[in-house]
């Protein structure tokens, strides 16, 4: 009786035993289950903290260069509008954007007086694909786009334009040319120039407001320029041919000897006597000399230069033409001009030439490039 009892005592201690231990394991188990999420929180915590520790570095970092781009950008505007000529600003504003953005690649297109074309003026970075001398009619390709819009392109939004406006752009595009923004220079509604930006570094910030800030000071810039040019010329100007004077000879041609050299394209200069232009009736002479100077306005490129440089001469700048494109322009020139008539019917009559081709790969300085003009020989055409 007595041993029956122990024994049951034994055995149901035994079970409770077996009980507890099982719910301890149980207990144990929700216990380690506890700290593993525990440490996951603990390690998502860290993770967060580290990326919060990172952005907070970042913001700093960002802060840092916009106080430091709130000191710079002001000297760069008066960098900019420093610039006495359009070469001079487009250089300045390429150097402002590589300073802004870290942009290695840059382009600057300059529209002319009418706005109806862009001419390329500065590249950096790009010299493998945009040659000189390179002119875009506004409306043709990306920059011409974004010229005659007045909108700011980013090649990331392409895909969102009309099927329409792609095809447009991809026909008349520059070839292998695509910006990855491109912001229009204009100011109180007047279209100065296009700026590129190719392959724009992912640590930039905020380069496309940082171009369109530009692109305004430069357009307010050039304005400034061209109001100058304008009194310039004015005071040097010829009364009897509408052009620029003998005294802008050699600044225009050290500006265009400097384009050679930038852009590799050959230059010519032509020297063009009109023989009536300096005969002794000088009402006469004058009436002969403003009947050609106003056939070459009427026929000379956008981007082609002439000058009075003389009573009875004209020199002509005629960017990216080499020697071959040279012999077609003094055909021309000999062939068209002796037949022009004023109104009483009385030919231009005889007209003489004489050019040099400056080649890009010759380093030739102003002297001695008017020097080598000198001596060369007359052409002459009976009129």
């Amino acid at each position: 009786m007595l041993s029956g009892i122990i024994a049951g005592f034994a055995l149901g201690s035994l079970i409770v035993w077996v009980i507890l231990i099982i719910l301890s394991g149980r207990k144990a188990a929700r216990f380690e289950e506890r700290i593993h999420t525990l440490k996951n929180d603990i390690t998502s915590l860290r993770y967060q903290q580290q990326e919060a520790d990172a952005r907070h570095t970042r913001y700093d970092h960002e802060i840092k260069k916009h106080r430091d781009l709130t000191i710079v950008f002001p000297d760069l505007v008066r960098q900019v509008f420093s610039a006495r000529t359009p070469d001079e600003l487009a250089r300045l504003l390429s150097r402002a954007m590589k300073k802004l953005t870290g942009c290695e690649r840059i382009t600057v297109f300059l529209a002319d007086v009418r706005g109806g074309k862009l001419g390329l003026v500065y590249s950096e970075g790009l010299g493998d694909i945009l040659k000189q001398p390179l002119v875009v009619n506004v409306g043709d390709g990306h920059v011409g786009f974004v010229a005659e819009t007045g909108i700011v392109f980013e090649k990331k939004n392409l895909e969102k334009e009309s099927e329409l406006t792609k095809k447009r752009l991809e026909k008349t595009s520059i070839p292998d040319f695509l910006p990855d923004i491109a912001a229009p220079m204009m100011s109180q509604g007047v279209l100065y120039g296009v700026i590129c930006l190719v392959d724009i570094p992912s640590t930039a910030i905020l380069p496309k407001e940082r171009l369109i800030s530009i692109a305004a000071v430069g357009a307010a810039a050039l304005e400034g320029i061209r109001l100058l040019g304008r009194f310039e010329s004015a005071s040097d100007m010829d009364p009897d041919t509408g052009l620029p004077g003998r005294g802008r000879l050699k600044p225009v041609l050290t500006q265009e000897l400097e384009r050679v050299r930038r852009f590799d394209s050959a230059l010519a200069i032509v020297e063009l006597v009109i023989e009536r232009g300096s005969i002794d009736d000088r009402f006469r002479a004058r009436e002969f000399m403003s009947i050609g100077s106003n056939h070459l306005k009427t026929t000379m490129r956008n981007i082609d230069i002439g000058l009075r440089t003389g009573t009875d001469k004209i020199t002509l700048l005629l960017p990216g033409t080499d020697q071959d494109g040279m012999e077609n322009v003094m055909q021309r020139l000999l062939d068209d001009l002796p037949k022009l008539q004023n109104d009483a019917g009385d030919p231009l009559g005889t007209v003489r030439l004489r050019y040099l081709i400056v080649e890009a790969d010759k380093e030739e300085t102003l002297e001695d490039v008017l020097d080598n003009l000198e001596h060369k020989a007359f052409i002459s055409s009976l009129g």
